[in-house]
């Protein structure tokens, strides 16, 4: 039975006591109820498993499902010494240098201030098949060159129930993160949604479809009219061409934004509307052992943005953006680093820029490269200094990429973009 051989590496990897002694005789023959059992030891030590070994696990659930339920008793014995509830957090220092993305010949300087972050997730099981998961969240900033200190209260980020009907299907309920195109659609929170999960870790294909209003309301304060809850369909799926590469399609589709009262501006915002209907194409690799790449094609396909009276330069919203990394810093091992390239071409309202990370992570990201769009090089490095603490450093020399006849010809050069961050986890 190919549980035997997945029992096997579960053992060798130290996830698996087996018997008393210690030794795990693969060659003697098990009941059903027997591989439950070791079944049941794996999942209560599945924290100590990668990604391959939980998809084992997974797995082996999924056979051994109806000898797991009549063993209720043995496997919540298994697990009684851990609390039902967990916690975890991070913590992030960084300063930006020119975050607001001003012109090189701007007669305003560029500005730099210090920030900090700090986020208390939460993980509380339910029952064997749903868990509540999570985030409160607090803010610092620092701004000397305009003289203010601003400080946030501490509020939920997010919080959702999450139902795990077998690790193919999954469904999340609240306030929740969006991650898709491997994280080029982003937010940290503020997806009041349900979302449908489909595929195990170690399918070739996956998939995720939600439904829900977003906003860009996910720090403390009230919201404003730039930072509205609007409905809006996310789509994702993944397929794994090969154990190193994999594509993606991905949609962020705001179901109002053709809104005919929706107007732009030149800073960045929008009102009555969220006019963002974008479409992803993306692919991921591993060159190496040494070398990853991404890259994403995306349009926003919105009425609003290809509405001349709106969008002055009548442009095509479309962008693309790609990275290079050799090795990367891991935060469970000192001295590990990485080095990156990066370059993107976002046109005007391709994208919405401070609701990303992913390629966008640690860059330039203020709401007014809605409006001018950016174009450029990046650069950055990461080093983990000490264990789950890791430091990491970004360059960005981009321009704007707005072309309107009788302004900015779109060649205007931005100041340097410096990013300095410390992120540290316990």
């Amino acid at each position: 039975h190919w549980a035997y051989d997945a029992v096997t590496k579960l053992a060798q990897a130290g996830i698996l006591d087996g018997y008393g002694d210690g030794a795990y005789r693969g060659e003697r023959l098990a009941t059903r109820y027997e591989m439950a059992q070791a079944t049941a030891k794996a999942m209560a030590r599945a924290d100590k498993a990668d990604a391959q070994m939980k998809a084992l696990i997974d797995k082996l659930v999924v056979e051994f499902a109806a000898e797991l339920n009549n063993l209720g008793v043995r496997v919540a014995k298994l697990e009684k010494n851990a609390s039902s509830i967990k916690f975890w957090g991070d913590s992030r220092l960084r300063m930006l240098s020119n975050p607001i993305g001003l012109p090189s010949n701007s007669a305003v300087a560029d500005k730099t201030y210090w920030d900090q972050r700090l986020r208390v997730y939460a993980k509380a099981d339910l029952n064997e098949k749903a868990a509540f998961y999570g985030r409160l969240m607090a803010n610092w900033r620092d701004d000397s060159a305009a003289g203010k200190s601003y400080e946030s209260t501490i509020y939920w980020d997010y919080g959702y129930f999450q139902w795990t009907f077998n690790p193919a299907f999954k469904v999340a309920v609240g306030r929740q993160s969006i991650a898709a195109a491997y994280d080029l659609f982003f937010t940290n929170g503020g997806y009041d949604a349900i979302q449908f999960m489909f595929g195990a870790p170690s399918d070739k294909f996956t998939a995720k479809v939600g439904y829900g209003d977003v906003g860009t309301y996910t720090s403390a304060g009230s919201p404003t009219t730039d930072n509205m809850a609007k409905p809006m369909i996310q789509l994702d799926a993944t397929y794994k061409l090969s154990k190193d590469w994999s594509v993606n399609g991905a949609m962020y589709y705001s179901t109002d934004a053709d809104s005919d009262a929706m107007t732009l501006s030149s800073a960045g915002t929008y009102t009555n509307g969220f006019p963002f209907q974008v479409y992803a194409l993306s692919v991921k690799g591993n060159l190496s052992s040494d070398f990853t790449t991404r890259a994403s094609y995306f349009w926003n396909s919105a009425k609003a943005v290809r509405d001349e009276a709106k969008n002055p330069d009548n442009t095509n919203a479309t962008g693309w953006m790609a990275d290079l990394w050799y090795k990367g810093a891991n935060k469970a091992k000192v001295g590990t680093w990485g080095i990156g390239i990066s370059y993107r071409d976002i046109k005007p309202w391709a994208l919405e820029i401070p609701n990303t990370s992913g390629m966008l992570g640690n860059s330039m990201v203020d709401k007014s490269a809605n409006y001018w769009g950016s174009k450029g090089w990046g650069f950055g490095a990461n080093y983990t200094i000490s264990k789950n603490a890791v430091l990491m450093a970004t360059y960005e020399n981009l321009s704007r990429n707005r072309n309107t006849p009788g302004s900015d010809d779109g060649s205007q050069q931005l100041f340097p973009f410096y990013y300095l961050r410390l992120d540290v986890g316990f």
